[in-house]
């Protein structure tokens, strides 16, 4: 009976370990690092808009030591990789790394992730989104965005994000004066079409710069792996991941604007 019970416990062991690896080495070849680096730098340039904005730049030493705890690289890199882990089966863990880890996969990754440092500069981003909205969108590059865009449900997926995130960051910021959830989220359902428009603007705009580069047969097999069951899985994963480490740190800079505007008012 114990040696079975040993032979158990050192498979799971095993098991586990194998799983741990695999997540790493996927994390690895999105390279989750430069990815949460700069995520990293995108909330200190927010946040320093809602100290000029909400706070008179009052925030101070208070509000800076929050950012540090809030925007925590190694937090923000186990709650993506968590999900990533727990959401994934072996075979679909290990499709996402051949395709990650293939040429095409770190093509599209760096040029994703290059794009997304490039357009931080505000310049940068109203070029791009004037270069979208001012194209010829009848060319071959647009349309497999098209495409790209509507198999992923990229349009209401980071709508969706998006008001939950705006949702966590005013029960925040009134949560000591306890305000009603159900009238947050019906005003923010208000400005819905506009988050849409400003959302699809904005995702248009960055896939074109992003993907510019690529051929269309590149494309097209971005598009086919987005169509696999491990296409639709890693695109989930990245969804839900992403939810959960916004919604937590939209809610916890609520209650840093809440409570620097408190220290600022005494």
């Amino acid at each position: 009976m114990r040696v079975g019970v040993l032979f158990l416990v050192i498979t799971l062991w095993a098991t586990i370990g194998s799983a741990s690896e695999k997540v790493d080495r996927l994390m690895d070849a999105i390279r989750l690092e430069q990815v949460i680096d700069i995520l990293r730098s995108e909330g200190r340039e927010q946040a320093k808009e809602l100290n000029e904005t909400l706070l008179g730049n009052s925030g101070g030493s208070y509000f800076s030591a929050q950012l540090d705890i809030i925007y925590d690289a190694e937090w923000m890199h186990d709650q993506i990789s968590d999900v990533f882990q727990e959401s994934l089966t072996e075979g679909q863990m290990d499709r996402a790394i051949v395709f990650y880890e293939s040429d095409l996969g770190q093509t599209l990754v760096s040029l994703e992730n290059s794009a997304r440092e490039a357009i931080g500069d505000e310049t940068i981003l109203e070029m791009a989104k004037d270069s979208f909205l001012t194209g010829n969108h009848d060319v071959s590059l647009y349309r497999l965005i098209d495409e790209y865009i509507e198999v992923n449900d990229l349009i209401a997926k980071n709508v969706h994000s998006a008001i939950s995130a705006d949702f966590q960051f005013f029960r925040g910021l009134n949560e000591d004066v306890g305000a009603d959830d159900q009238e947050i989220l019906a005003q923010l359902l208000t400005e819905k079409d506009a988050i849409t428009q400003d959302t699809e603007t904005w995702l248009y705009s960055f896939l074109l710069m992003a993907y510019q580069p690529l051929e269309d047969g590149q494309m097209r097999e971005n598009i086919a792996f987005s169509r696999t069951e491990t296409g639709r899985a890693v695109n989930k994963a990245f969804f839900d991941s992403f939810d959960q480490m916004y919604d937590d740190i939209y809610y916890r800079l609520g209650q840093a604007v809440s409570h620097a505007l408190t220290a600022s008012e005494l």
